[in-house]
This record gives C-alpha cells, sequence and structure tokens, in this order.
C-alpha cells in the first residue's frame, strides 16, 4: 500500500509554491502601480516637501568635478535658463542658444570676446539643466517600467528635451529620492554613445530641501565622484546673467 503524505505537510508545500511567484508578483505590482503623475508629485514632496513648485525659481550649486580645487559655479532659473562660470570663462545658455559670455586669454594671452557654442552642442546645456533639476518637474514624463538600482526597486521616468536630449531618471519606489540617471545627448540613445550612467547615492538636506551631495560617474580612471557644495535656492537670478551678447545676434 502506497504511503500517504501528511494533509498538513501537502498543505505547506501548496502554499510554499504559490507564495513564491505571488510574492514576486506583489513586488512587481508595487513598483508599477503608480502612474507617472503620482511619482512625479511624490518625487516633488521627497525633495522638497510642502513648498509648491512656484516657491522654486532657482538653483545656485557650485560643483567640483574631475578632483578640481576650484568649482564650477552653476545657476539655473527654471525652465530653461542656464550660467556655468568655470575656470576657462562664463557659459550661459538662453533657453535656446548657449554661448561664451566671457573667456579668459588665450594661451599666447591674446583677448577673447563673447562667442557662439557650436549648435550641435547646445542640447547638452539642458542636459546640465537636467542633471540638477529633474527634469520631470518641468517637462512631460513618460514611466517605462521600474528595475532594482542597490537592490530597491526604481520607477524609470524618461524624459525627451526640446533640443533633442533625453534623461531617464531612477526614482526608488520607497523614498522617492532619484538614485540612477541615464544621460543621452541624441535623444533615445541610439547615437554612437551609449547612455551616460550617474548615480546618486547621498542627500543631504538644505533649507528644509533634500538635495543631492553631489553623483558618481565612471571617469578616465575609474569611478569619479562630482561633488557640490554651497546649495542654494531661489537666489536673484535676473535675465542678464543669461544674456547672450547683443554682437551675437
Amino acid at each position: 500500500m502506497k504511503k500517504r503524505k501528511p494533509v498538513g505537510m501537502l498543505m505547506t508545500l501548496a502554499l510554499l509554491c504559490l507564495a513564491a511567484p505571488t510574492a514576486a508578483a506583489g513586488r512587481q505590482a508595487q513598483s508599477a502601480a503608480l502612474p507617472g503623475e503620482e511619482i512625479v508629485a511624490r518625487a516633488w514632496k521627497a525633495m522638497f516637501g510642502e513648498r509648491s513648485s512656484a516657491d522654486l525659481r532657482s538653483i545656485y550649486v557650485e560643483g567640483y568635478f574631475h578632483g578640481a580645487a576650484v568649482p564650477n559655479r552653476q545657476t539655473v532659473r527654471r525652465p530653461n535658463l542656464f550660467r556655468n562660470e568655470t575656470r576657462a570663462g562664463v557659459l550661459v545658455f538662453d533657453g535656446k542658444r548657449a554661448a561664451w559670455a566671457s573667456r579668459v586669454p588665450d594661451e599666447k594671452g591674446n583677448h577673447r570676446g563673447p562667442e557662439l557654442i557650436e549648435e550641435k552642442y547646445w542640447r547638452h546645456f539642458e542636459v546640465d539643466i537636467a542633471i540638477i533639476f529633474p527634469a520631470f518637474f518641468d517637462h512631460p514624463a513618460e514611466l517605462r517600467g521600474s528595475e532594482p538600482v542597490n537592490g530597491s526597486d526604481a520607477y524609470k521616468l524618461f524624459v525627451p528635451l526640446p533640443l533633442g536630449g533625453s534623461v531617464t531618471y531612477f526614482v526608488d519606489a520607497r523614498s522617492f529620492l532619484v538614485t540612477k540617471r541615464l544621460v543621452s545627448w541624441d535623444g533615445e540613445g541610439k547615437g554612437s554613445e551609449p547612455p551616460w550612467e550617474n548615480r546618486i547615492d547621498r542627500y543631504v538636506e538644505t533649507d528644509g530641501v533634500r538635495f543631492p551631495d553631489g553623483y558618481v560617474y565612471a571617469g578616465r580612471e575609474g569611478r569619479e565622484k562630482a561633488r557640490y557644495q554651497n546649495v542654494r535656492f531661489n537666489v536673484d537670478a535676473p535675465d542678464e546673467l543669461f544674456r547672450i551678447a547683443d554682437e551675437l545676434n
């Protein structure tokens, strides 16, 4: 006579078989349940608390890149104005075009005046803004599912930028803070260069706002960290800061 397995054991095995896929499905459903608009709203609250969008007009950051001891002083005025004060001179983007507002002398000491940046690089300035301030707060975003980042589910928000670049943001499904970005300067990232990945591993609180202390990326000699310091919000940012010289019009 065949031995029968105890009913309790059969029930336990059945529950285990059901539990594994159900738990996995539950995690997947949780990370895909929210619509894109809700994710953006929660991401705003995670960074800026109870401030309204109208309450945040400009951002100033000092960024240290490639181990430099002197920062780039960057100012963003929403939604699309950008100024970058570098050791080589001052770059401005007026939402459509980019130019050197001023430049240091060349290697022979010759004076160099204002100069338009080559048109194919104007989109890079939109990306610079999108790195400092998530573009899904000012531009339409497409929810493209979710995937793990550092062991935690993250929503993927794809944002095409007006001049042709794009950024895919990975928004943590628990904290609703951006933990990773994929940056492309040619829209969908189908060009010769793969999307540039950078990760945010730490946020600090400044004036009641949670803002990254920088981001990590693959540099020339391995992993590097761009560091942010002296972050300020709603700085004075008049039109003149972003104006392209009249002689370049």
